[in-house]
């Protein structure tokens, strides 16, 4: 018994019970069933990765263009690569939905790894008060939208829970680990970072540079470092950069109060928290427990919540870091306060039978809260009877004993992420309505392929995620109108202004917009200037406005779905009066996109001001050197019309006039024959065509074949660094 002992208090051991307790939690027997998985935003991300998988990597693309949502949008240059690129890793292996929902839960996994890491004391000392403080951290279940928990990670923030553990990860090889390599391979981990989600790289950055700065090492090193870390994002993040003034504010209203900041599930340990300070703050600090890492996180959380401006970081994000602060900290005070009992413990003691009694009950809340879930009992059971054994082997051990209180106290109090693990994991298939999407779906497949605008509704959970028919692009052959990564795209605004007037109960989530509520011929009107084929309604009161409006033709029903067809164009002439908008500077740009409250006047406030005046006249964004006029013709005729994500081709019968194409602007589109493309209002592009033939390619720009350069030229910096730097370790 004793040497079995010993061997359950190894490392290895203790990271194999976290391990497996966590993998069981999160379902894996669902994880590996091959279904679609759903669920929040999850359930519309699997577009956006299927497209990065199928399109982008066999080109050797990280980002590129996608007609699949609001008319083409840029994707992943304003979102995060690297979890796509683990999925397709995956999908080598596994189905393309289990290699998404293993990546999904990795990225849990990752987190309480990262917290383990960056709790430990020494290098290879495992942290098991770290491994429960990991745990504590990703099951709160306060919120679902900011980040690093498990509910904000089944609500499709899985880039921010990879992002928030590499940057954790940067930070623990940079101050603990004694690795000769430890500077570029936190690098490494910064950069991954960075290429996960922004808002964890600014938040930690500047600690990171502090620590990168005072630790003394090798000046090769360093500049490995800087090299590694420049040849991994450069090509991304300057693109992404440099492109700012091409995204969409969304204008969240920032949070004011305090309450808003300290979240219900936090706020007793922060009571629990302040007693133990007071009673072992000089431990703390004699210790070195606290270290600047967790005060500076803490700080920075509480100062930008209250002070930064308003603009493309909305501060209910902070409310994850402030949690993540206030967790190691109490963690921290935990461990110095068991040590102190421990110091004058013998053998068993009172305290440790105490641990194990409370932890049998609460594994017994835990068992009855789900014992009516026979499906969740298949995993739950094994979960109670491992930290069972655990506990009765290491009986003696109070260190041990505590957290597996604590473990089991997380589980007790859970209340709906078992839920949501099973509606994501059991997928779109596994819902009893979902018949009705695959209905209407086979039913839409038969039309010509179309831009489709519908009517969303929060009742259409019921077939995995309100956002459901964002996936008629994975299932169909057909592009939707609305989706996700909302930011990314200059047509956002435009859309839910358009579908606002056309939904019986619209989301409309960008702030700061004049939405056309109940004005249904309105969102008809909008439906022609944004070049949409097809309409489909879901409530009864849409449907029979539909059915009554004479500039939409019913095509079908697929209860409760209605299809109507909209008679628009892709390809107009220009014949509105025009309103020249000149382009602003690069930095200009980039200052307006970020910030909500400047003096910069941007191309989207003019744009915005059109969105109601598009048949008297359209701005258009032309540099100073250029000068542009409607055209007086009428009798365009456009033939062999072909949009895909790589080029847009038509014959026109008027060249040498002004074209509007309505696909989205960005600046890597260029015209082969011909001047443009311009940004038009609303968010489109024009061109002026020289030849009867108009092709417009999406290229590469010049800064992204530049950066990528410099990326292959600080890769290879770096390998001659290491190389130089693993030849004078082999020597010492």
């Amino acid at each position: 018994m004793k040497s079995i002992s010993k061997s359950l208090n190894s490392n290895i051991s203790q990271q194999l019970f976290y391990l497996l307790v966590l993998v069981l939690f999160l379902r894996i027997d669902l994880i590996f069933q091959d279904n679609t998985p759903t669920g929040g935003d999850m359930g519309a991300h699997i577009v956006a990765i299927d497209t990065f998988i199928k399109d982008f990597i066999p080109n050797f693309q990280i980002n590129g263009w996608s007609n699949d949502w609001f008319g083409g949008y840029p994707l992943y240059y304003f979102y995060f690569p690297i979890p796509p690129l683990i999925t397709f890793f995956l999908n080598l292996a596994f189905p393309f939905g289990v290699a998404f929902k293993i990546m999904v839960a990795m990225s849990t996994i990752l987190v309480v790894y990262s917290f383990e890491k960056l709790m430990r004391k020494t290098s290879n000392q495992i942290s098991i008060y770290g491994a429960s403080a990991g745990l504590f951290y990703v099951f709160t279940e306060s919120f679902t939208i900011y980040g690093g928990n498990l509910a904000s990670t089944l609500a499709g923030q899985y880039s921010f829970g990879y992002s928030l553990a590499f940057a954790n990860l940067s930070i623990f090889y940079l101050i603990k680990s004694k690795n000769n390599f430890r500077f570029p391979i936190s690098s490494i981990f910064l950069a991954l970072c960075l290429m996960s989600h922004l808002i964890p790289f600014f938040i930690y950055f500047p600690i990171y540079a502090f620590y990168w700065l005072s630790k003394k090492q090798k000046l090769n090193q360093k500049i490995l470092s800087i090299s590694i870390f420049l040849a991994l994002v450069s090509r991304w993040s300057l693109s992404l950069f440099m492109n700012l003034e091409f995204t969409t504010n969304m204008s969240y209203t920032p949070f004011s109060r305090l309450d808003d900041l300290i979240k219900d599930d936090i706020l007793p340990i922060i009571f629990i928290l302040v007693g133990l300070l007071i009673l072992k703050h000089k431990n703390l600090i004699k210790s070195k427990s606290l270290n600047l890492f967790d005060l500076y996180i803490i700080s920075s959380s509480l100062l930008l919540y209250f002070f930064v401006p308003e603009g493309a970081l909305w501060n209910g994000r902070l409310v994850s870091f402030f949690n993540l602060g206030i967790v190691f900290i109490f963690f921290k005070s935990i461990e110095i306060f068991v040590e102190d009992l421990n110091f004058y413990q013998q053998g068993v003691n009172v305290l440790t039978i105490l641990f194990l009694g409370v932890t049998i009950y609460c594994l017994y809340v835990f068992y009855e809260k789900w014992s009516t879930y026979q499906s969740y009992l298949n995993l739950y059971i094994p979960i109670i009877f491992l930290i069972l054994i655990y506990a009765l082997l290491n009986l003696n051990n109070v260190v041990v004993q505590l957290n597996l209180l604590i473990v089991s106290i997380i589980f007790s109090t859970v209340s709906f992420l078992p839920h949501w693990l099973n509606w994501n994991f059991t997928g779109y298939e596994g819902k009893n309505d979902w018949n009705q999407i695959e209905s209407l779906y086979t039913q839409l497949e038969n039309l010509k392929p179309g831009r489709i605008m519908w009517e969303p509704n929060s009742d259409m959970n019921k077939y995995g995620t309100p956002m459901t028919l964002m996936t008629i692009p994975y299932f169909t052959k057909h592009t939707s109108m609305e989706g996700l990564y909302f930011d990314s795209s200059i047509t956002t605004p435009f859309h839910f202004i358009s579908v606002s007037g056309l939904a019986k109960r619209p989301s409309n989530p960008v702030g700061g917009l004049s939405y056309i509520n109940n004005q249904f011929d309105k969102g008809v009107d909008y439906l022609y200037h944004l070049g949409v084929d097809y309409f489909i309604s879901y409530t009864e009161e849409i449907e029979s406005k539909a059915m009554n409006s004479d500039r939409l033709t019913f095509l079908f029903s697929s209860e409760p779905f209605s299809v109507f067809e909209v008679n628009s164009s892709k390809i107009e002439l220009i014949n509105q009066d025009i309103v020249v908008f000149s382009k602003v500077n690069k930095q200009e740009g980039i200052l307006s996109s970020v910030f909500r409250n400047t003096n910069i006047t941007n191309f989207f406030q003019k744009a915005y001001e059109n969105f109601d005046e598009l048949d008297e006249k359209r701005v258009v964004e032309v540099s100073n050197k250029i000068v542009i006029q409607s055209s007086n013709k009428t009798d365009l005729e456009v033939t062999d019309l072909k949009i895909t994500n790589k080029k847009i081709s038509f014959f026109t019968n008027n060249p040498g006039e002004l074209h509007l194409i309505k696909v989205s602007y960005f600046p890597n589109w260029s015209i082969s024959k011909g001047l443009g493309p311009f940004r038009t209002s609303p968010s489109f592009m024009s061109v002026i065509p020289n030849q009867e033939y108009v092709e417009i390619n999406f290229e590469r720009t010049t800064l992204e074949k530049n950066s990528f350069y410099f990326s292959i030229f600080s890769l290879l910096l770096s390998l001659i660094i290491f190389i130089r730097s693993f030849k004078n370790v082999k020597k010492t």
